[in-house]
């Protein structure tokens, strides 16, 4: 995957670098669904400023990434420009 995960204390970094394919941005999802169950983090932070442009497929996932964390109690923080 192209995009790196890191772990703050218990918090997830997820920094997306690129233009993602759907399936990347799919694995994405589920990756950090997992890892917010794993590691029982606290919050999420996805930082998507390098991206041009995020079209509607990212945009429902970036949606459901949030929904889920929040279900999780780990509420997500979006970066940009």
């Amino acid at each position: 995957m192209s995009v790196a995960i890191l772990r703050q204390g218990s918090y997830l970094i997820a920094s997306i670098q690129s233009d993602l394919s759907d399936r990347e941005v799919t694995e994405l999802r589920h990756e950090l669904a997992d890892l917010v169950g794993r590691h029982r983090s606290r919050g999420i932070v996805i930082d998507v400023a390098a991206l041009d442009v995020i079209d509607s497929f990212v945009a429902r996932a970036l949606r459901a990434i949030v929904l889920t964390a929040r279900l999780r109690a780990a509420p997500v923080r979006r970066t940009s420009r």
